[in-house]
């Protein structure tokens, strides 16, 4: 066994950086993969996902985590699959950005630790996690007000004039800076806990692993990801990663398998 791969980390986004846009992996990146976790190194998942759909790839590429860090790192698990950390909205901001939020007349689902909350049914068409942990509450806005004690995400559909304006209306209720406000996409937006970001959740992890910036390596494709850039000087954007994020990353590969190359090479060229 090569010892030094022990003091590595490799820390991957899932979709669009370990997953294609069909949701598989290339068998090369995976057998790389595969021979980096067997040479001792450190592998971790870090996506905007629930943990049920981590564990689903993980059992399908037969690949463990050290860690596994969901909800673009509101919560992280470890691969005893024990909770070691999570990062919940303030309870006593619930009734503020209910208030604000629902009264929109907008679809709005609510995320807790292990599940998504939706006030009625999806189109089946529209599920994309890879396990359904949804729960449908039939008055969700009172639930979350009145139950929830746990929540991590808002995710709210509509439109980018929509999102401004709920962004400003949360702001003057609560302040600014009081919790995050992000448009994921042209017609989502999600609103969680400041202290939450795939960048804050990856520093938890190499503090826990003991490891210097140097030995960690970390891979993405999006905007959420760039968080993680700052940690590591091996930065990568990979696969159809924008221009703009590759040129917040240090490297682009073009796919996460020849990132593992790299970690190869430069453990060899240190021996």
């Amino acid at each position: 066994m090569n010892t030094s791969l022990k003091n590595k980390l490799l820390v991957c986004d899932l979709d669009g950086t370990l997953l294609d846009a069909q949701g598989q992996i290339d068998e090369k990146s995976l057998t790389l993969i595969k021979e980096f976790c067997s040479a001792g190194g450190h592998f971790v998942v870090c996506t905007g996902r629930m943990d049920t759909d981590i564990q689903f790839i993980e059992e399908k590429l037969g690949v463990k985590s050290e860690y596994r860090i969901s909800q673009n790192g509101a919560v992280i698990y470890d691969k005893k699959n024990q909770l070691v950390a999570s990062a919940t909205i303030p309870l006593d901001y619930i009734k503020a950005l209910n208030e604000v939020i629902f009264s929109q007349g907008l679809r709005t689902e609510v995320s807790n630790l292990t599940n998504r909350l939706f006030p009625s049914p999806r189109d089946p068409e529209n599920v994309a996690e890879f396990v359904d942990s949804s729960i449908v509450i039939e008055d969700l806005p009172t639930f979350v007000a009145e139950k929830e004690k746990q929540p991590t995400i808002y995710l709210t559909f509509g439109t980018k004039k929509e999102f401004e304006v709920i962004h400003q209306k949360i702001e003057e209720t609560l302040g600014k800076d009081k919790v995050n406000i992000v448009m994921t996409s042209p017609s989502s937006l999600e609103v969680f806990s400041n202290k939450v970001s795939k960048g804050a959740a990856v520093q938890r992890v190499i503090e826990w692993l003991g490891l210097g910036k140097d030995q960690v390596y970390v891979a993405g494709d999006a905007e959420s990801d760039t968080s993680m850039f700052p940690l590591t000087p091996n930065s990568y954007a990979v696969q159809e990663a924008t221009a703009e994020i590759r040129a917040k990353a240090m490297f682009y590969r073009s796919n996460v398998g020849e990132i593992v190359k790299d970690i190869f090479q430069q453990t060899k060229g240190a021996n």
